[in-house]
């Protein structure tokens, strides 16, 4: 249990109105409930953080039976932790690519340094939410969760693996451009013929080490050929250069993420 991570969901929950965590009044809207998310399993663990897009799933509604926020929290991090150890099981998700390329990740590295994340903490249906009425508010609190992930989890790489779709919202939430930006570009690996639009190496609030990659959905032909040789070259190069995590991890900082204004590339 975490309870410092809790405290922190639980805060930016209350601030949302009731009844985005009632799973009755979810479900007549259409939407989810709120995804939450837990950190490592094993805290010395190198830490590969993947955010997905929404959950994409049609049953997450989690029912805090008249508990509050604190309760709500508790159950949906409890959820997480054991559908992300089903999913990580071969078959555990049905096949889905998403979850074979996470089971990819687990097989290489640590499967105790990943953390399952996604850009939108609810989804519409188990689709994307930016058409439903209530996406301001979403995009808010799935904006502050994010924040949180970042500051609490510290992971070591990210791998931003949402897909083109909802990139307008990623570049809202960390600009690459302009006086606000926050990432600036390292490399591509269009010399070996693979796409920038495939995978991008970038740089998060001067500190983070960053992958965008398009969401491993079950596509087909060329666009999913394509996909799944930049999700192995990034297995490759993550196999090269990812850090290895010191005996003692880094204090986690009081406040929220730092934004760090830098010129984008």
């Amino acid at each position: 249990m975490d309870e410092t991570l809790e405290a922190r969901y639980a805060e930016i929950l209350a601030t949302t109105h009731p009844s985005f965590l009632d799973p009755a009044v979810a479900k007549t809207r259409g939407l989810s409930t709120p995804f939450l998310v837990n950190g490592p399993k094993d805290p010395s663990a190198r830490r590969i953080m993947v955010i997905g897009r929404e959950f994409g799933g049609k049953h997450w509604h989690i029912n805090p039976e008249g508990g509050g926020v604190n309760a709500y929290v508790e159950k949906a991090l409890a959820k997480h932790r054991a559908s992300l150890d089903k999913w990580l099981e071969k078959g555990g998700d049905g096949g889905t690519t998403f979850f074979n390329f996470m089971r990819a990740l687990a097989d290489r590295f640590d499967p105790g340094g990943l953390i399952y994340s996604n850009l939108f903490c609810i989804d519409a249906g188990g689709g994307d939410p930016s058409c439903s009425e209530y996406f301001p508010e979403i995009k808010r609190v799935s904006k502050k969760l994010l924040d949180v992930q970042f500051d609490h989890f510290q992971p070591d790489v990210v791998i931003f693996a949402h897909g083109s779709a909802s990139a307008a919202t990623r570049r809202e939430f960390f600009p690459t451009k302009g006086v606000g930006s926050v990432c600036v570009g390292r490399r591509d690996w269009e010399d070996v013929g693979i796409s920038n639009m495939q995978l991008w190496e970038f740089e998060l609030y001067g500190k983070f080490l960053c992958y965008r990659i398009q969401h491993p959905a079950n596509w087909r032909g060329r666009a999913a050929a394509e996909a799944a040789r930049a999700r192995r070259h990034l297995l490759d190069v993550l196999t090269q250069t990812l850090p290895k995590r010191p005996s003692v991890a880094a204090p986690v900082a009081d406040a929220g993420v730092p934004v760090i204004a830098l010129s984008a590339p």
